[in-house]
């Protein structure tokens, strides 16, 4: 046994060279008599002759790790015997040989005598192999501490490899609450109970943050800390009301306050731990009911940390008091409730489409009188603000679908939004639409006063024979989409740029995609349209034709394209001209499924977004050109027989937006106007494209939700990008400002909301900046970086961003500094904002 001991002795610490024993009893001298040693070692009863010794310690034995034992004889027994101690150097370099494990694991890490009495009673834990690799490097004098060893214990019994924070601790501490951990549960607080100095450092740090400890005698041990953290950390900013069932909860001191939002902040944001820490949350804190601390402190009130029971009945009331009367305010609502949920959690998608409701409620409010002088004056509005109409009702649309196979506490308020938002826009489309036929006819010229380009001129106008280039025809590519697309490309290297151009009449495929190719002459044949006096139906054909106005020009499909290996793009994109024909949403929308409609817009997107990418970065195309052969108009809503014109006029072919006919008869409800005029198609007879007024759909076979071929702004007016290799590098960067200025430091915590001015576009870069809060001239928190990198020009939203910074020192002045710097220039602030200091505490860091 003492050999073990002594052993262990020089396994604790490999720089061991000497272990003096000073043998009291003669007893350990005796035990190792016949003890035999590994080779590396040297056992030497102590003769008297010191010179020897020494000498064979420095010189002989110097690569030995040397056992020297001293009989009661041989060795000092007074102080002053010490001091003329012949080994006193060698004593004081090594080390001492302790009966008890206790004093000898002091002595070993030169411990202070103040931890004596903690070390005795649990040396035995702290020289298992767990424990001290858990605390490897910090049995030191400046470093260990009972608190230190008491959370090594504690983690220990959580089955935890390394030391954990407290702020972890009860976080798992809580979790041990949920029914399926049971079992680890009784194990863990089992061993906790039989260490009383892990237990009392648990105890204490729980009664410093929660004014309570766990309940022993309780099966759940932790409810009432998982009770008292939802309710303050909830209600932190609230003054108490008497009225509050819950006030023996409520906590006023601010150290207190700022180590439970510590706590929560680690469970809400530990990626491993924060679906179960929420879990745990709501299971044991079920007794404090959100409805209830809403019925005292109202939907208004501000809540620090928000709950999704607590939010649901924010929301209800949002949607059936407030989003018609002011959505701006609405909105920003939304952006305050989505910045207190995890990304990707359902109420998210939730916030997110009153957002979008939000969106265009406040847009169509802001635009005033739809009775314009001017047909141009129409399409600019269009162009300038009401596309955001369009955008904002699709992305409502897009977000309710994902909620519809989701369980919704507020299903029925959204459901009653849904159909209101439905009815608001299908009249705000239709009103627009009939006010602008109204004034085109009314100008009686034929949308010939429009200073946008006339599709049937598109390639005249637009193609560069001196340059290669690549032409994008994506059906149906409506115009706010394009815009979005818009976004996606702002993120690139490359310039793009949009237009518009008008769209010939019937905005049909089969007429508005050929007429994008080179021509001469457009012509009528039968209910079809001829280019140059060819019908072209197949990819070859179009190929055929193309080639004759530019050599070596070829026609493909995107599929082709991206399923193409590299070598055959790139050979693709040699050529001087490369049309590549991109129908998503024309061919997704047609079978009228609502999900597929919204989905093939946001497909589109994407495809062409990548490709444009493709197109510059990796096949060194230059000149890319985006455009659409026609829009379409879209209604969520059912379309009864009741609600379709139905048509006695006489007519060559008929659609749900369009029909063509030899008679220029008046039709109530429909305008009409010379095929040749609007379309360039030549006919061997006068022939007129009718259309109905407004968003109407005609009694005819063809799509009634998803819908085109007449003349409404969203038909009409279709895209053109102009994506070119970037010449320079962006210079400027987006510039960055606070969103309030009333800045206050409450519990240790600053926490506040920024925005990106800017969207990052075609001009203007990312920007990555740094926060930091100050007093004078010394950093008081931590660093926060953030990359302000939003490309949304349209949702303010989108470009805000919360952050929160934490005091890591002690500060008593009551007025601090926050100050943002890019982290390319930490000398000159672009921010600096006072912050009054309410913390106010001295606190021990």
């Amino acid at each position: 046994m003492v050999q073990e001991r002594i052993y262990n002795y020089f396994e604790r610490n490999p720089q061991l060279h000497v272990l003096f024993i000073f043998d009291k009893m003669n007893m350990i001298a005796t035990e190792l008599e016949e003890a035999t040693w590994g080779e590396e070692y040297v056992y030497k009863v102590f003769d008297g002759a010191w010179f020897n010794v020494k000498y064979a310690i420095e010189h002989d034995w110097k690569d030995k790790r040397i056992i020297l034992l001293f009989t009661d004889g041989t060795y000092p027994h007074t102080e002053a015997q010490m001091l003329k101690f012949p080994l006193l150097d060698m004593l004081k370099a090594n080390m001492e040989y302790k009966e008890d494990d206790y004093a000898s694991f002091m002595q070993q890490y030169n411990l202070p005598e103040k931890f004596r009495l903690f070390i005795k009673n649990n040396v035995s834990e702290l020289l298992t192999t767990k424990i001290s690799t858990m605390l490897v490097g910090m049995f030191t004098p400046e470093t260990f501490s009972e608190d230190v060893a008491c959370r090594a214990f504690i983690s220990s019994y959580m089955g935890e490899k390394k030391l954990l924070d407290w702020e972890p601790i009860i976080v798992k501490m809580i979790i041990l609450g949920l029914p399926t951990e049971e079992k680890k549960r009784n194990d863990f607080f089992y061993r906790l109970s039989k260490n009383n100095d892990a237990k009392k450092a648990v105890d204490t740090k729980l009664t410093h943050i929660f004014g309570i400890s766990y309940n022993p005698n309780s099966d759940l041990k932790v409810k009432e800390i998982a009770e008292s953290l939802k309710y303050n950390s909830i209600t932190m900013l609230l003054a108490l009301s008497q009225t509050d069932d819950y006030k023996q909860y409520k906590i006023s001191n601010s150290v207190m306050l700022n180590e439970q939002t510590k706590v929560y902040s680690y469970g809400v944001n530990s990626r491993q731990l924060a679906e179960k820490f929420t879990e745990a949350l709501k299971y044991l804190g079920k007794d404090i009911k959100e409805e209830e601390i809403i019925s005292v402190y109202g939907t208004d009130a501000t809540y620090h940390y928000m709950t999704e029971a607590l939010c649901w009945p924010i929301l209800k009331e949002l949607l059936e008091k407030k989003l018609l009367a002011d959505p701006a305010a609405v909105n920003t609502k939304m952006r305050e409730l989505s910045l207190k949920f995890p990304f990707g959690a359902d109420i998210q998608d939730v916030i997110y489409y009153i957002e979008q409701v939000a969106l265009y409620y406040d847009k169509v409010r802001s635009v005033g009188t739809l009775k314009l002088n001017k047909p141009e004056a129409y399409v600019q509005l269009y162009l300038d603000e009401m596309y955001l109409a369009d955008m904002y009702y699709r992305h409502s649309l897009e977000a309710y679908h994902k909620l519809i196979t989701k369980d919704i506490p507020i299903e029925s308020s959204l459901n009653d939004v849904k159909k209101q938002l439905d009815l608001e826009y299908a009249k705000l489309t239709n009103v627009m639409n009939l006010e602008w036929l109204t004034c085109v006819k009314e100008q009686d010229n034929l949308f010939d006063s429009l200073s946008i380009g006339k599709q049937e001129d598109f390639f005249a106008n637009e193609s560069e024979p001196n340059n290669k280039q690549v032409i994008i025809i994506s059906d149906a590519f409506r115009y706010e989409v394009a815009q979005e697309l818009m976004q996606e490309l702002a993120k690139e290297k490359h310039i793009a740029k949009i237009m518009a151009y008008r769209a010939m009449l019937p905005t049909e495929t089969k007429f508005c995609k050929m007429a994008l190719l080179p021509h001469r002459t457009l012509e009528l044949q039968g209910t079809d349209m001829a280019i140059d006096g060819q019908i072209l139906t197949t990819t070859e054909q179009r190929t055929a034709h193309v080639s004759r106005y530019r050599e070596g020009a070829v026609c493909v499909k995107y599929e082709d394209v991206m399923n193409g290996d590299q070598t055959s793009n790139r050979e693709l994109f040699k050529r001087p001209l490369v049309y590549i024909f991109h129908d998503v949403i024309d061919e997704n929308s047609h079978p009228q499924n609502p999900f597929e409609i919204i989905r093939s817009c946001r497909t589109a997107i994407d495809q062409l977004a990548v490709l444009v990418k493709k197109l510059h970065a990796t096949w060194n195309v230059s000149n890319v050109i985006i455009t659409a052969d026609h829009g379409f108009i879209y209604n969520d809503i059912r379309f009864e027989e009741k609600d379709k014109h139905s048509i006695k006029d006489s007519y060559s072919e008929i659609k749900t937006r369009y029909y063509i006919t030899d008679s220029y008869a008046a039709q109530d409800g429909i305008v009409k106007f010379p095929l040749e005029k609007v379309s360039g198609i030549k006919s061997t007879a006068p022939l007129y494209v009718a259309v109905p007024e407004g968003t109407n759909r005609l009694a005819a076979p063809g799509g009634y939700n998803f819908a085109h071929g007449g003349a409404t702004l969203q038909e009409m007016l279709i895209p053109v990008i102009k994506s070119k290799t970037r010449k320079t590098e962006k210079t400027d960067k987006v510039d960055v400002a606070l969103m309030s200025h009333n800045l206050n430091m409450v519990s240790s915590r600053l926490k506040f909301n920024i925005i990106q001015s800017e969207a990052v576009s075609m001009t203007v870069t990312e920007r990555k900046i740094v926060c930091q809060v100050f007093s004078g001239d010394t950093p008081v928190t931590e660093e926060k970086e953030l990359v302000l990198a939003s490309t949304d020009a349209t949702n303010l939203n989108n470009r805000v961003y919360e952050v929160t910074l934490n005091l890591n020192k002690p500060v008593t002045a009551s007025v601090l500094q926050l100050r943002v710097y890019d982290v390319d220039d930490r000398l000159n602030p672009l921010i600096k904002e006072t912050v009054k200091n309410n913390t106010m505490i001295e606190q021990d860091f």
